[in-house]
């Protein structure tokens, strides 16, 4: 319904902004970690937002970027992950960030996260895992890890099951420093 809001910032609370547009004041839930946090108050502030309507509350979610509003919308998806568990999900990381650590199946790093328990961030990992390529930066990887990636592809791997044994060889030996080391590792792990 709502693309963005761009107003006056007028309060930073706990969990949430207060943006004055045109003598209306929006309270917009946001991250911990969001970059609004560091706004001075009574600067123009531009957040993009998700409207979540429940049967008792309209509530507004604010973002940085889109592609962060997004993330925060993928994150609902999973079962048992609403709003307020997802928001909790950001504050805790970048969207970036998690979206590595869920590529790479680290389901020790997400149940360290407050309210994500084993199961909860196993379900992340399954559900999420073939679907978060768009959030993975691309200085995820290394031009060493795109040279193993289409190494492993020219072996009759998928692109996802090339991205997967080099994130796992890097992850398992980080010691690995060549193309020829990292296909190698890559390879013997699969068997």
């Amino acid at each position: 319904m709502y693309e963005y809001l761009e107003g006056t910032l007028h309060a930073i609370l706990l969990d949430s902004a207060i943006l004055d547009i045109g003598g209306i004041g929006y309270h917009i839930h946001i991250a911990k970690t969001s970059p609004a946090r560091c706004n001075p108050l009574g600067q123009k502030l531009k957040l993009y937002v998700d409207l979540v309507i429940r049967e008792d509350s309209h509530t507004l979610y604010g973002f940085a970027s889109p592609h962060d509003r997004d993330f925060f919308r993928l994150l609902q998806q999973v079962s048992g992950i609403g709003p307020k568990v997802a928001l909790n999900i950001l504050s805790h990381s970048p969207a970036e960030e998690l979206a590595t650590t869920i590529f790479r199946k680290d389901t020790k790093f997400l149940s360290s996260i407050q309210g994500i328990g084993k199961k909860l961030a196993e379900r992340l990992v399954l559900e999420l895992h073939e679907r978060i390529d768009e959030f993975v930066s691309s200085s995820t990887f290394t031009s060493i890890s795109h040279d193993a990636i289409r190494a492993l592809q020219t072996l009759g791997f998928s692109a996802t099951e090339a991205r997967n044994a080099i994130s796992t060889a890097q992850r398992e030996s980080p010691s690995l420093s060549s193309v020829e080391q990292i296909v190698q590792y890559a390879l013997s792990s699969k068997r």
